[in-house]
């Protein structure tokens, strides 16, 4: 599977994954967050490492938007980092923290969509086929040797 296809089926899953915690009953969202936060980190690990690392370095002059694209991605994950951090003290019953999970949903909803819409069809002008098959192979591998599955 092709890179960009890989991420797809996870912004998916993570969208399934943040309802079960919003509509979950206030004694079960921690479980289910302790369960969808190590999918997140990482989901963003995996984005680094295999393509938006490497993509900004083969996009290079001719394409600014995505060679400095890496850079934005890890700005925009370390906000999300620190809201995940402040609700590490909180109790998943408590209004803040469903307040805070409300937030990192919102943004990393913004981050998808920027990516679908603005990000992932840039690529196929510095990548071909080839080169988005071999990320999302490597994608799947880390994903398979790192990170437990989410149901």
């Amino acid at each position: 599977m092709d890179a960009i296809q890989f991420l797809k089926q996870e912004h998916e899953k993570a969208r399934a994954a943040f309802e079960r915690v919003l509509q979950a009953p206030p004694t079960q969202r921690g479980l289910l967050w302790e369960e969808l936060k190590p999918e997140l980190e990482a989901h963003e690990k995996i984005e680094d490492a295999c393509l938006y690392q490497p993509l900004s370095f083969d996009a290079g002059p001719q394409n600014a938007m995505l060679a400095g694209w890496w850079q934005e991605h890890q700005d925009e994950m370390r906000k999300v980092e620190g809201l995940i951090r402040a609700i590490a003290g909180l109790s998943p019953e408590d209004a803040r923290w469903l307040s805070k999970i409300h937030e990192i949903h919102s943004s990393l909803e913004d981050h998808i969509r920027e990516e679908e819409e603005d990000i992932f069809p840039r690529i196929s002008n510095v990548w071909d086929d080839r080169r988005l098959w071999q990320a999302g192979t490597q994608m799947e591998e880390m994903k398979s040797k790192k990170t437990p599955r989410v149901p």
